[in-house]
C-alpha cells in the first residue's frame, strides 16, 4: 500500500468569471494543532454559504490554521436592493403636512423632508442576485481544494521521504551500537571491578551491598535497546496509517527520545556515545518533519 501523508503546509486558488461577477478563492494552511478555519470577504458572504464552505472544508482537512480569502468583483450585479418604505414615507407626510398646518407654518412638505427621516429609505440583500453568487463561489471553493489538496499530498510524500531516511539512518546505527557492547562491557566491568575495591578499602558489608545493584544496573543498557527498536517499529507502523498521523507520531518521538537519552547516560563507550548522538540528531529531524503532517 502507497504511504499518503499530508502536509499541513499548502496552497491552493480558483477562479471564476461570469457576465455579473469575477472571482477569487484562495486557500491556504499552516501548522496548527488543532484545525483552525477562518473566511476572509471584502463583501459580506451570506452566513449559509459560509457555513457551507466550512462544511466542504472540513470533510477534506483534519489540522492546520486554514485561512480562506475570498474576492468578489461585482460587474453588473448589486448585492443590495434600495428600498423604498412607501406607507410609512406617506405616514410621514401625512403628520408632517397636519403640523405645518396646525402650527400654521406654510411649510409643503418636500420629498428632501421625507429622506432625512429613519427607514424610508433602506438597503435590502438581494436574494435573487445572491443565488447568482452562489455557482460560481463553489465552482471556485472546488478548484481550489483540488489545488490545495494536491499540494499537501505532494509536500507530505517529500515529508514522508525524509522521515524514512531518517529512520534508515537510525536503523543502521543500531547494529553499530550491538557490535560495540561487548568491548564496553568488559570496560565497564573492569570499572565496577576498581570501584568494588575502593569500597572494600573504605566501607562497611552493607554499604557495599547497597551499591552493588546501582553498579550493575548503570552499564546495563538491554532494556532500553529493547523498548527503543519498539517504539521505533511502532513509528514506521504509524507512518503507515490511513488519517492524520502527526500528533501519535509526536508523542512516539517523545518515548525514543526518553530511551535514547537514557542508553547515552548509561554508557561511558566513545564510540556508543557517538553513535547515540547520531541517532539523536536523527530524531530531531524527524521531529522537524512530523510538525508539518496532519
Amino acid at each position: 500500500r502507497d504511504i499518503t501523508l499530508k502536509s499541513m503546509t499548502a496552497y491552493g486558488e480558483g477562479r471564476e468569471k461570469t457576465k455579473e461577477i469575477d472571482l477569487l478563492l484562495q486557500i491556504k494552511s499552516v501548522n496548527h494543532r488543532f484545525l483552525e478555519l477562518e473566511i476572509k470577504s471584502l463583501r459580506e458572504i451570506p452566513l449559509r454559504m459560509e457555513a457551507k464552505i466550512r462544511d466542504g472544508v472540513k470533510v477534506k482537512v483534519a489540522r492546520g490554521k486554514v485561512t480562506i480569502n475570498i474576492r468578489i468583483k461585482r460587474i453588473k450585479l448589486p448585492i443590495y436592493n434600495i428600498v423604498a418604505n412607501q406607507a410609512l414615507a406617506s405616514h410621514y407626510y401625512k403628520v408632517l403636512s397636519q403640523l405645518s398646518d396646525s402650527l400654521d407654518l406654510g411649510t409643503r412638505v418636500s420629498l428632501s423632508h421625507l429622506l432625512n427621516l429613519p427607514e424610508v429609505i433602506f438597503l435590502e440583500r438581494s436574494e435573487e442576485n445572491e443565488d447568482k453568487v452562489e455557482k460560481p463561489l463553489f465552482k471556485a471553493l472546488s478548484k481550489a481544494l483540488a489545488g490545495f489538496l494536491q499540494m499537501r499530498e505532494r509536500e507530505g510524500r517529500n515529508h514522508l521521504h525524509s522521515i524514512q531516511a531518517c529512520v534508515e539512518g537510525i536503523e543502521n546505527s543500531l547494529p553499530l551500537i550491538e557490535k560495540e557492547l561487548p568491548l564496553a562491557q568488559e570496560d565497564y566491568q573492569r570499572k565496577i571491578k576498581r570501584s568494588l575495591e575502593e569500597l572494600l578499602e573504605k566501607e562497611t558489608r552493607e554499604k557495599i551491598i547497597s551499591e552493588i545493584p546501582l553498579l550493575l544496573s548503570r552499564g546495563d543498557i538491554s532494556e532500553e535497546k529493547v523498548r527503543f527498536q519498539s517504539h521505533l517499529e511502532e513509528l514506521k507502523r504509524t507512518l503507515e496509517m490511513p488519517g492524520p498521523i502527526g500528533k501519535r507520531s509526536s508523542f512516539i518521538l517523545q518515548e525514543l527520545h526518553r530511551e535514547i537519552n537514557t542508553i547515552g547516560a548509561k554508557t561511558d563507550s566513545f564510540a556508543i556515545s557517538r553513535l547515540v548522538v547520531e541517532i539523536k540528531d536523527y530524531l530531531e529531524r524527524i521531529r522537524e518533519e512530523i510538525l508539518n503532517v496532519e
